[in-house]
């Protein structure tokens, strides 16, 4: 992280609010010539800093909602844990797949239209490996906040992509997936890519892409950080409330610290799950000490787990590309 200076961690950021910026616009906001902003982006991407560029979708309007289990392992041997994350890897519907520690050993999230699709995933999964599951809790996400990039600057813009409780039954045909399909995986792809790609011209694409924008099914267009490369331990903060009321102030908190870019409101177990990214455990200790002084008596209980490995991450609510 040393090796980023004011204005790499100004395009982080610039990128990070919007991937699809031109290098035109992304010079001018740094006061850069173009050459010397598109010199600095390949070299943070040659690096490693960034891993590459997502669309933040509105899967509710889509219709679909995402089920998190959090799952502790029982007599099992590296290669049985392994046997179990490579099942899950290959699993449709899994839309993120990581291992921690902590309380538990393994959190999936399962994207599903209902939850008899729900129940389905989990009978298959009880069936195989139900002998070496200890503990298994669920959360229904009721909706996920998207907030941006400020761990490396913090700038003056505060984001918050999210996308509402109510489920939706928006109709997205074949072209409209196959865009949105592109541009899960690379939210910069240009145009005439893009319109290559689909075998589709130029103002197809655009007056589509236009469309999904207005209709609310685009919320953003994003940057995926290397926390590895960044020398940043993710951690997610899982909390019991006995104050309910209190989840969007202890959302604000986190987002505060400028080191949340996930902040989660949760059915279950959980009411309000923040993913924070810290230097280290006193950085750490800071940030839960401060959430713990400012909610006392609005909270019943809180597990922190740090992130080990992420195996799956999926963007697009339509599969594995």
């Amino acid at each position: 992280m040393q090796e980023l200076d004011i204005i790499d961690r100004k395009i982080m950021y610039e990128l990070d609010l919007n991937a699809r910026i031109s290098s035109s616009q992304l010079a001018r906001k740094l006061r850069k010539s173009k050459e010397t902003t598109n010199f600095r982006l390949r070299r943070l991407m040659e690096k490693g800093y960034l891993k590459g560029f997502f669309t933040v979708f509105n899967t509710s309007k889509l219709g679909w909602f995402y089920v998190k289990v959090y799952t502790k392992f029982k007599d099992t041997t590296p290669q049985k844990e392994k046997e179990i994350f490579e099942y899950l890897r290959k699993r449709d519907h899994v839309a993120y797949l990581a291992s921690i520690e902590g309380r538990y050993d393994c959190i999936f999230l399962v994207m599903v239209r209902n939850m008899a699709q729900m129940d389905g995933f989990l009978v298959q999964f009880m069936n195989l490996y139900g002998d070496f599951v200890q503990e298994k809790d669920i959360c229904v996400f009721l909706t996920t906040h998207r907030l941006n990039q400020k761990f490396l600057y913090e700038g003056t813009t505060r984001a918050d992509w999210h996308y509402p409780y109510e489920l939706g039954d928006y109709k997205l045909d074949a072209i409209d997936k196959k865009i949105l399909g592109v541009l899960s995986t690379n939210a910069r792809a240009p145009l005439v890519e893009i319109a290559e790609k689909l075998a589709l011209n130029v103002q197809t694409i655009k007056y589509r892409l236009k469309k999904l924008e207005k209709d609310g099914i685009i919320l953003a267009y994003a940057s995926s950080p290397n926390f590895d490369k960044l020398g940043l331990q993710f951690v997610q903060i899982n909390i019991s409330l006995k104050d309910l009321t209190a989840r969007k102030s202890i959302m604000e908190y986190f987002d505060a610290t400028n080191k949340c870019l996930f902040a989660i409101e949760l059915l279950g177990k959980f009411d309000v799950l923040a993913e924070i990214h810290v230097k280290d455990n006193l950085e750490l200790k800071s940030i839960v000490d401060g959430f713990r002084e400012k909610f006392v008596g609005r909270y019943t209980d809180y597990d922190v787990s740090t992130i080990t490995k992420e195996y799956v991450m999926v963007w697009s609510p339509f599969g594995k590309n």
